[in-house]
């Protein structure tokens, strides 16, 4: 029976630079069916993350993209005021 190694991770590179004031940005994912889903991600290096999707719901949801921003928004506002705090989360292997 082969001996198993286990590899150690390395983080990934940074390749896109984030403003550290607002780490949470609005990405627009449109999908063959005809349907647009808004990201909301956090971009900071120590935790990038998608914190949520905001369907259009096949054009049904007029207020997704508003409704994407102001989360955004609103996440980044909590950075900015100090009140932001992520939990401590290990790595699972």
């Amino acid at each position: 029976m082969a001996e198993i190694v286990r590899l150690k991770r390395k983080p990934r590179p940074l390749r896109k630079t984030y403003s550290p004031d607002a780490p949470y940005v609005v990405h627009r994912a449109d999908h063959e069916d005809g349907e647009i889903v808004y990201e909301v991600m956090d971009e900071r290096p120590g935790s990038y993350r998608i914190v949520c999707f905001v369907p259009d719901d096949e054009g049904r949801n007029g207020y997704a993209q508003h409704d994407a921003d102001q989360i955004a928004r609103g996440l980044n506002l909590l950075v900015q005021y100090g009140k932001e705090t992520l939990p401590s989360v290990q790595d699972q292997d």
